[in-house]
């Protein structure tokens, strides 16, 4: 645990920006961090329901050092779900308008909090393949 707090720190002096889950932190590899210097580059993708469907499927590759944010419109009281599917270096934070409602999640489901546009940015430590499914009813 020291070890991967001092780690954690070393990254933080560094500048290094990765988004890690806690249940990830020990697993992080130094050449990954030591790639990535100031903040990720972010990537802004709409996320399209097809006419009449209530869920969208998106299969992407994201490069390390950069994020892929999604951005939907919803209305307060809506069940949302989220699934990722991906390595484990890879996962999602759920962002409601005024708040950050998941974070370092492969699967979430909740209702929304509120109206307004919501964002589901992908982060990872590696380049990586995968598969995003939302469904909001």
């Amino acid at each position: 645990m020291k070890r991967t707090k001092a780690f954690i720190l070393s990254l933080a002096l560094l500048g290094a920006c990765v988004r890690v889950p806690p249940a990830q932190a020990g697993s992080l590899s130094p050449d990954a961090a030591g790639q990535c210097q100031g903040t990720d580059e972010s990537i802004r993708k709409e996320l399209r329901f097809g006419r009449g469907r209530t869920t969208a499927v998106v299969r992407d590759r994201i490069k390390l050092c950069t994020s892929h944010d999604y951005y939907l419109r919803a209305r307060r009281g809506q069940r949302m779900s989220v699934h990722l599917v991906a390595g484990k270096k890879t996962s999602f934070t759920v962002y409601a308008p005024t708040d950050r409602i998941s974070e370092g999640a492969w699967d979430w489901s909740g209702e929304l909090p509120e109206d307004g546009e919501y964002q589901i940015s992908i982060g990872t430590d590696v380049t990586a393949r995968y598969t995003l499914e939302v469904t909001i009813r």
